[in-house]
């Protein structure tokens, strides 16, 4: 990890687009979040923000014949005591091209028995985060979503 004196830190990992490399992910993100002191419900939300695009990479990005592709997540952290801190988390990816942002909003289920798995993953995110966005930059999908504390 970086110097935090300055208040920015920068993580960059390159991974395989797998379902097995999310944990070190994970591990990144709570551990640079605990050390900006990050609240632990915040922490428990861009967790699972992150769990969901990066799933969604390791499962639809790329081909079944192309599997797995490659994954990279850029995590920077800023600000200081006296002025907040803040997250951007990008994820970026060579697979089909796929704007979250853009997809329409599921309708909600009135019920717990209504509800089905899978589906509510972009809305979650949404929900969880201060910002969303999604661009298609050359050819690769760049996935950015931030939160301040």
């Amino acid at each position: 990890m970086a110097d935090l004196t300055s208040g920015e830190t920068t993580i960059f990992l390159v991974l395989p687009a797998t379902v097995e490399t999310l944990p070190d992910v994970v591990n990144a993100l709570s551990e640079g979040l605990e050390e900006h002191g990050c609240p632990h419900p915040t922490v428990d939300r861009l967790v699972v923000a992150v769990e969901e695009l990066y799933v969604n990479v390791a499962h639809y990005a790329y081909p079944e014949d192309e599997r797995p592709g490659e994954a990279r997540v850029t995590i920077e952290f800023s600000g200081n005591d006296d002025e907040g801190h803040c997250v951007a988390v990008t994820i970026e990816d060579e697979g089909i091209p796929f704007d979250p942002v853009a997809k329409k909003d599921p309708t909600l289920p009135h019920s717990v028995e209504e509800v089905k798995i899978g589906g509510l993953g972009i809305l979650m995110v949404k929900r969880m985060t201060d910002t969303f966005t999604y661009e298609r930059r050359g050819d690769s999908n760049v996935t950015t979503i931030t939160k301040c504390w």
